[in-house]
């Protein structure tokens, strides 16, 4: 056994032991997160690991794999076994708790995480993803290295949504928040905002290529929501002007209409639609509120409109991919599996915001049907989400094939929509009569 295998099993027991001893001593304030409709975050806490970097600055990760049937603890010696991608997430649950302001408990969770993301940024500004089991930095692997991609856009989104909440509270903290803001917005301004406006052809269909990775319109939106929130609180007419152009490239991407598949959908990236990470149109309200522009609005409520209920009457879709003929879009490449709870939670952002704008009781009704896929209104009829232990089964295989492991992913995203949608009272009253448990 190779001495790198040897460590990395000896830091998962230690971890076990240390988080076992954790959650016994918190299980007091756990009740406070736990006490509401839905939510439970015994299991997030079980993933919830303590990090000393070398520079003895105490952080905390989360551990991204949760294997069934005991959901112990897995990470990838290779990889990694903690990442931006979930941490930032986890931040984003806690910081947005309803008792954050005065849970003390809370509030140190999201500082412990965001300490973690603000290790991981590297010198040109962008962040790196993984962390070894020995806790060093995984610089080299390509779903990790320091550049303008998902992990970077997501640190972002953290750091600027926490900036002014953070502020009110440590102010050291804060500082260093800012000041990592303030060096990836000057990376961004210099690469990535610098792209010209120009598109091309895939498969009959224009694509923008002044997106992160050329059209990747999923990425575009958790970088425009991360540059709203710091531009709410901070005048950058530049950063502003790219607000705009990363709307009008999302807004680009979509396709069909009302009666015309694929219904009004963004696509994902040139002519591919995934349900994960499908945030544009929640991307796109937000960016019309910002920007007083009805136009990114509406284009958002027309997938709302007409995408969603397509999808909830004939079975969730993973992915597809499309072709232009004429004015006939074709599908292929159709996947109805694995649905995950990262493509169901980006669409109950979106209808509960088009709700939000409008005011329109549909909205709800919609998020509601949504948000029931948690609870067993699913093409396999499981349930997915269970409040007794807030772990959330990594994905449906097929009708009669369920993933019952619940890693970091699955878990941050059920809570983080079941979290929204507890803000909705009516949404939540109706939701209740899904419910198998």
């Amino acid at each position: 056994m190779k001495i790198k295998e040897i460590l990395f099993i000896f830091y998962v027991s230690m971890i076990s032991f240390l988080s076992a001893c954790q959650n016994k001593n918190a299980e007091r304030q756990l009740n406070t997160i736990a006490d509401s409709t839905f939510i439970n975050t015994k299991h997030l806490d079980r993933l919830y690991i303590p990090i000393i970097f070398r520079d003895t600055v105490k952080a905390a990760g989360i551990y991204i794999y949760a294997e069934a049937p005991d959901y112990h603890l897995v990470g990838d010696s290779d990889e990694g076994f903690t990442c931006v991608d979930d941490v930032s997430r986890a931040a984003l649950f806690y910081l947005r708790s309803k008792n954050f302001s005065t849970d003390t408990f809370i509030q140190n969770k999201a500082f412990n995480l965001i300490h973690f993301i603000l290790e991981m940024q590297s010198e040109n500004g962008y962040f790196y993803n993984f962390l070894f089991p020995d806790n060093t930095i995984n610089k080299e692997g390509k779903t990790s290295i320091n550049k303008p991609d998902w992990w970077s856009w997501r640190a972002l989104q953290t750091l600027t949504e926490a900036a002014p909440t953070i502020k009110r509270i440590d102010v050291q903290l804060s500082q260093k928040i800012n000041t990592a803001i303030r060096k990836i917005i000057a990376k961004i301004k210099s690469e990535v905002a610098t792209f010209p406006l120009i598109t091309k052809k895939v498969k009959g269909i224009t694509v923008p290529q002044w997106l992160p990775g050329g059209s990747a319109a999923d990425q575009a939106s958790i970088l425009l929501i991360a540059l709203i929130d710091h531009c709410s609180f901070h005048h950058d007419r530049e950063l502003k002007n790219y607000i705009r152009n990363l709307a009008d490239g999302i807004a680009l991407m979509q396709q069909g209409n009302e009666t015309q598949f694929p219904y009004s959908c963004f696509l994902s990236w040139e002519n591919v639609w995934h349900a994960y990470g499908n945030d544009q149109a929640y991307a796109l309200i937000k960016a019309g509120k910002f920007l007083k522009n009805s136009e990114y609005i509406n284009k958002a409520l027309a997938e709302v409109n007409n995408f969603y209920p397509w999808l909830l009457k004939n079975g969730m879709k993973s992915s597809f991919t499309i072709t232009k003929k004429g004015n006939e879009f074709l599908s292929a490449e159709e996947k109805q599996f694995e649905q995950i709870a990262y493509g169901i939670r980006s669409m109950i952002f979106a209808a509960t915001e088009a709700y939000d704008v409008t005011g329109d009781q549909k909205y709800a009704g919609i998020a509601t049907q949504l948000s029931a896929w948690f609870f067993g209104a699913n093409d396999a009829n499981e349930i997915m989400y269970d409040k007794n232990t807030g772990r959330c089964y990594d994905g449906i295989n097929a009708k009669d094939s369920i993933n019952k492991n619940s890693g970091a992913e699955s878990t941050i995203e059920a809570l983080l929509a079941l979290q929204k949608i507890e803000n909705y009272p009516s949404i939540v009253s109706e939701l209740n009569k899904y419910k198998k448990q």
